[in-house]
């Protein structure tokens, strides 16, 4: 089997391995096994633990940036945009939960360099959130503000990403309207999309 075929196995079996016991305790031993490799085996495809897990976030990331790139090309309103990253964002957790969960846990853990990189990519994210919500803003809210409200949306959509709000029998459109009117009227509001 040729490298680029080996590669694919390797970081989904890192992926679930790390997602179900952390960084820390996974073993690079665990993960060779996941993958059907011996530990030699392994390491002739990687260098690193760290390594393994840079492959299995940087390529979360790039599978994110892109799915919210292709939603938000379609989306020609600001409130469609906004929906479009709440609806990528949920159907992203949905169906790669344990990829959101390794990023939001483990980026940290990643050397200087490897945390360098993901650290830019995940804010390329937050930045085509901050720059959703600095359109529908009609209060001139300071960039401050705009991106504490962006960190907000973003926290609130990992917290409710998980089971039991996203699961199978959820509608995730249905979710997707909830949380964007809530987040767009307020708590308080009317509960009417204008």
């Amino acid at each position: 089997m040729s490298i680029a075929h080996r590669y694919p196995t390797i970081t989904q079996a890192a992926l679930q391995v790390i997602a179900r016991k952390g960084y820390h305790q996974a073993s690079i031993r665990e993960i060779a096994r996941a993958a059907d490799l011996s530990l030699a085996g392994l390491y002739h495809y990687v260098g690193s633990k760290d390594e393994l897990l840079f492959l299995v976030i940087d390529l979360a990331l790039d599978s994110l940036l892109g799915k919210l790139d292709a939603a938000l090309a379609e989306a020609v309103t600001p409130e469609s945009r906004l929906l479009a990253l709440i609806r990528t964002h949920l159907e992203f957790a949905f169906n790669h939960g344990a990829a959101l969960k390794v990023i939001n846990r483990d980026l940290e853990a990643l050397g200087d360099s490897h945390r360098v990189a993901a650290t830019q990519k995940r804010q390329a994210y937050l930045l085509r959130g901050l720059e959703i919500l600095r359109v529908l803003d009609s209060r001139g809210r300071s960039n401050e503000e705009l991106l504490s409200a962006t960190n907000l949306l973003l926290g609130m959509l990992n917290g409710i990403a998980t089971r039991p709000f996203v699961g199978p029998g959820r509608d995730i459109q249905a979710l997707t309207a909830e949380v964007g009117r809530l987040f767009l009227h307020g708590f308080l509001g009317s509960g009417k999309g204008n």
